[in-house]
């Protein structure tokens, strides 16, 4: 039986009566696009342009979380409207929606530490891509991973249940809402960078 709108705020997560729709756009098209990137990485970097063992590990760790990241992202779209279309009987499948929203962040995160990790390596400085206040999308992703990374229930916000939920404006935590528009365009981006770096495409290498 559906809960009330009192027990779906106050018992499961907060704003969870508001949510009333899935605005997560389907990213499945881009499966066929990212299946083929770490052979291609591979066979690439053996006959086309070698490159240093010690760029490869950062290389297979931005390719893997990206491939990951849209498989969790594509998952949470599903199991969101699952819910919604079990009309909220379900809350469970809300709760695993979350789960793999959360692991799509932090794995487009890690991505992102790789390719700034592996910047410094070649270039000897420091490649950001955002400045904390700039209201950037990546900005925006790394609060929601910090706040998961660093979870703990002590500070969760006074009222709320959870420290990161879902609305229909998108992943939300206290100060931040990242669309799901903005996170979708960000896997996107990703899995272009990730299609450069499986290429050996030398504007991907920093």
């Amino acid at each position: 039986m559906p809960f009330t709108t009192y027990g779906l705020d106050n018992f499961f997560a907060q704003e969870l009566s508001a949510l009333s729709e899935c605005n997560a756009p389907d990213l499945a098209e881009h499966f066929a696009e990212v299946e083929p990137l770490i052979d291609n990485f591979i066979l690439n970097s053996i006959f086309t342009f070698p490159i240093k063992t010690e760029y490869k590990p950062y290389i297979f760790g931005i390719i893997r979380r990206v491939q990951m990241a849209l498989v969790e992202y594509q998952n949470g779209r599903t199991l969101l409207l699952l819910y919604l279309n079990e009309s909220k009987k379900n809350t469970s499948l809300y709760f695993q929606a979350l789960s793999h929203f959360e692991i799509a962040v932090t794995l487009l995160y890690q991505a992102y530490e790789f390719w700034r990790k592996l910047g410094k390596k070649i270039e000897s400085k420091e490649t950001n891509l955002f400045k904390t206040g700039d209201g950037s999308s990546l900005e925006k992703l790394n609060k929601l991973y910090n706040i998961s990374k660093h979870l703990e229930p002590s500070t969760t916000p006074e009222g709320n249940l959870h420290h990161v939920w879902i609305s229909n404006n998108g992943i939300c935590a206290n100060g931040v809402t990242m669309s799901f528009t903005e996170l979708a365009d960000l896997v996107k981006e990703y899995v272009a960078l990730a299609k450069g770096f499986s290429n050996l495409n030398p504007v991907s290498i920093p």
